[in-house]
């Protein structure tokens, strides 16, 4: 496994800069620079780093006055395209394989990208690595199926089958989240499913349902908590999720019932930092302390390459939830040290976990 790092301070007037372009590209503020000098080539980075891109990139162009180079300016809009013509594809696979599944009787949920980015102003330019479905109890029926393509289906992790179908990685999830040895897990697992079997959004006019709200809600916080304590970090993308989704939410009550889950779940003090950073991203206020440790991590956000050999693979997230052990203190209800214990659990007497 390797690791790129890049950091800039969280006070920085490139991050600043590019806070204000989500802004635009999200449709707070009006289509003006308010930096007279802006290094645009130090902003691009980042966004890519940070994998909002193409969301700063719909920010740039609705800037009306602007001294950023010409050719990073066609640069960033060439990459904006490479990301949304990505999106589209997947998009259009989800949409086949949901009618597939929809010829045996079988709903197909999105989950994560696709399902989150549906939010924005723009859903095929927020980035997505994978596409991720659940079938709910028909998940196996599903790899039958695909299996029966002539496509090859991985079932050898316990969260999800993995498969690749032009090009595009397929994630079917038996769950949502990872459940080995973890109590507390199994216990949102069960809350996210009750959600799922609610009533679910058709999108456009295809096959593939869009969760309730609540459950993208409660799912993306879930998983960007686990990306945050337990593997690589996360991303400003994880923030302007947040930022979308609470954008969509129809009334207090159900944003309170939100939070009455996040408490329930041992979620409140990340969800309420990232929550403070939406705010700092879309309307430009205050952050505190937490809120400024949550965006430097950010910003010095590590990429990991997955190790195909699985010890390497265990160890290495055994490492990253060590070398992350201070979140823990102020973004969890639970130690390391406990999380580690219930990692080396999972794996060796938890392997086909029930719920």
């Amino acid at each position: 496994m390797t690791a790129n790092t890049t950091s800039l301070k969280w006070d920085n007037p490139s991050v600043e800069a590019l806070f204000h372009l989500l802004r635009i590209a999200l449709g707070n503020v009006e289509s003006s620079c308010t930096a007279s000098k802006v290094d645009w080539q130090e902003v691009y980075d980042l966004s890519m780093q940070q994998r909002v891109g193409a969301i700063a990139c719909d920010g740039l162009f609705a800037l009306e006055q602007c001294d950023i180079d010409e050719d990073l300016r066609y640069k960033w809009l060439g990459q904006s395209m490479v990301i949304e013509q990505k999106a589209t594809a997947q998009w259009k696979l989800a949409c086949q394989l949901a009618s597939l599944y929809a010829q045996h009787g079988i709903k197909t949920y999105l989950l994560k990208g696709i399902s989150f980015a549906s939010y924005y102003p723009k859903p095929f330019h927020r980035p997505s690595s994978d596409l991720d479905i659940c079938l709910l109890e028909d998940f196996d029926k599903g790899n039958s199926l695909v299996e029966q393509m002539g496509v090859k289906v991985d079932v050898s992790e316990t969260k999800h089958s993995h498969f690749t179908i032009n090009n595009i990685h397929v994630e079917n999830h038996q769950f949502c989240i990872g459940v080995k040895g973890n109590k507390r897990n199994k216990m949102i697992e069960r809350r996210l499913r009750q959600l799922l079997n609610q009533e679910a959004t058709p999108l456009g006019k295809s096959s593939v349902m869009r969760p309730v709200w609540l459950f993208n809600a409660l799912f993306s916080m879930c998983h960007a908590q686990t990306h945050f304590l337990i593997e690589e970090g996360i991303t400003l993308k994880h923030v302007t999720d947040w930022v979308v989704l609470k954008n969509h939410v129809k009334s207090d009550d159900e944003l309170t019932a939100f939070w009455r889950e996040c408490e329930s779940f041992g979620l409140s003090r990340f969800a309420r930092t990232i929550d403070e950073l939406a705010d700092h991203i879309y309307h430009g206020g205050a952050i505190g302390d937490l809120g400024k440790m949550m965006l430097q991590d950010i910003l010095c956000h590590k990429h990991h390459e997955e190790s195909k050999n699985k010890t390497a693979a265990h160890l290495n997230i055994l490492k990253m939830i060590v070398s992350n052990s201070w979140k823990y203190k102020y973004f969890s209800d639970t130690t390391a040290f406990r999380m580690v214990l219930t990692y080396i659990f999972g794996h060796l007497f938890d392997r086909a976990p029930k719920l």
